[in-house]
């Protein structure tokens, strides 16, 4: 399987991203690498991304989202971002929208606005729990709606990173979209692992902390609190047996009148190390801090997307690309001779300059370098596909055949006269008579455009299956 072009939006220090690409070490446990790669990468708080190119290869520009140019943007095929929420309210008006206290309300549009323009397959974004009551409930209706006015089929659900083998009681409602309604019609959000693989606070801790001086709190900061401790919910010391509550940005400031959790050790209460808190949110010890200052790091952590959880969610969504592969031995033995024989027909392939008939299939597929020069020359006969070849093209239905250059994209129309399984070096010296490959026995015809025209290809984006009508529409839009 190709790798999937991600698009990354508000990535902070890069805990989404993370989890997308996967290929990291938690608690003992391998988070093996996703086929997925991260091509553009953007925030607006230098530090953050000082703290992403520490540990990333591929590297994150600071930028304001409202800058970017959409059609400088590479080529992706899902957006991924946590928008700021802080910000939305519904105005007064009938009927009513979508609208913005201040500037960081207009982010979410921008992600909106490239999701519009440029219509990747997927998008997923990321928010805190508060986002479903915003504005008496008003706010998250609205922003379901325009992501589905941007064309997509959206789902949304509320996950408990504790639930997903993060030591942490971290509530995010994830948001997926898909262009096409086939994608998400099979997508599944995860399933909780069980209770015995998950994580508690006492797996992260660090011991070594406990004779670290500056984690605690002075006797004057504790006396405050103790004095308010009947009026106020505040200063949260931690079970070592449970999840931590949520880690927030505000640990480097963390006061004994705040939500935010410390511990209690002998007696005494502390605040979390900014490895600890990292541990927390399920970033690997691998993961670099310490390019930033220590305010810096915590506040980067507590705003991250937890990479575990996030792994979970990307192993979720592979299942859609999971296409079966075709049996070439009992294709064989389904069609010992040939798949399909087709004809010229001058009526229907001759007529004018180019005429064929819209409705027939055409299957796309691509054409490595070495084998380019008889495409270009127009004197290719046979097109022998790869070991690995999608048991969804409806092989009996195939009429045309358009190769994809590598670097160009399609022009040239063919016709595809026999398809059969054989072998991909027939009648040659070295050729193995157990490499069964689908064999095209093919005839050019005419090219459709004057020049090549770039397409994405579907299934495993080195093939797609589809009728004439479908390729015009692609290459239209």
């Amino acid at each position: 399987m190709e790798k999937i072009k991600v698009a990354s939006l508000f990535c902070g220090c890069g805990g989404m991203d993370l989890g997308v690409l996967g290929g990291f070490t938690f608690l003992g446990k391998e988070y093996p690498k996703n086929p997925f790669e991260i091509v553009y990468a953007v925030d607006f708080d230098e530090y953050c991304t000082k703290i992403y190119n520490e540990n990333f290869e591929h590297k994150c520009i600071v930028k304001d989202v409202r800058d970017i140019k959409t059609n400088e943007l590479p080529e992706f095929d899902m957006l991924i971002g946590g928008f700021p929420c802080q910000s939305f309210s519904i105005s007064a008006q009938n009927p009513p929208r979508l609208g913005f206290k201040d500037e960081r309300g207009m982010l979410f549009f921008e992600m909106v606005k490239i999701l519009k323009e440029r219509q990747p397959r997927f998008f997923i974004a990321e928010n805190v729990k508060g986002i479903l009551s915003a504005n008496e409930g008003k706010a998250f209706p609205m922003i379901i709606k325009e992501f589905r006015d941007a064309g997509y089929h959206v789902m949304h659900k509320l996950l408990n990173a504790s639930d997903y083998g993060v030591p942490q009681k971290r509530e995010r409602v994830i948001i997926m979209g898909f262009l096409k309604e086939e994608d998400s019609r099979m997508f599944k959000f995860p399933s909780k692992i069980k209770r015995e693989d998950r994580k508690v606070l006492g797996d992260v801790v660090l011991q070594k902390e406990n004779n670290n001086e500056s984690l605690f709190f002075s006797e004057k900061a504790v006396a405050g609190m103790m004095a308010v401790r009947d009026k106020m919910n505040k200063g949260r010391a931690q079970n070592l047996e449970e999840p931590c509550n949520t880690v927030s940005a505000h640990l480097a400031k963390v006061s004994l009148n705040s939500t935010d959790p410390v511990l209690i050790i002998n007696g005494r209460f502390r605040r979390f190390s900014t490895r600890e808190a990292a541990r927390i949110q399920s970033f690997p010890d691998t993961f670099r801090l310490e390019s930033v200052s220590q305010g810096r790091q915590y506040r980067a952590i507590g705003n991250a997307v937890p990479p575990v959880m996030m792994w979970h969610i990307i192993k979720a969504l592979q299942k859609i690309f999971v296409v079966r592969q075709l049996d070439f031995l009992s294709t064989l033995e389904q069609y010992p001779e040939n798949i399909i024989v087709n004809s010229s027909d001058e009526n229907n392939v001759y007529m004018e300059n180019l005429k064929y008939d819209k409705s027939k299939n055409v299957l796309i597929s691509y054409v490595k370098s070495d084998n380019m020069e008889q495409y270009l020359d127009k004197s290719a006969k046979i097109y022998y596909t790869g070991k690995r070849f999608p048991s969804t093209v409806a092989l009996n239905k195939l009429y045309y055949f358009m190769p994809y250059l590598k670097g160009k994209g399609i022009r040239d129309l063919y016709l595809i006269k026999i398809a059969r399984v054989g072998t991909r070096k027939e009648g040659q010296a070295d050729n193995d008579p157990t490499d069964f490959r689908l064999v095209f026995e093919i005839e050019y015809i005419d090219k459709l455009f004057d020049d090549f025209q770039p397409i994405k290809l579907e299934i495993w984006r080195t093939f797609t299956d589809t009728n004439m009508t479908d390729i015009f529409s692609k290459i239209d839009n």
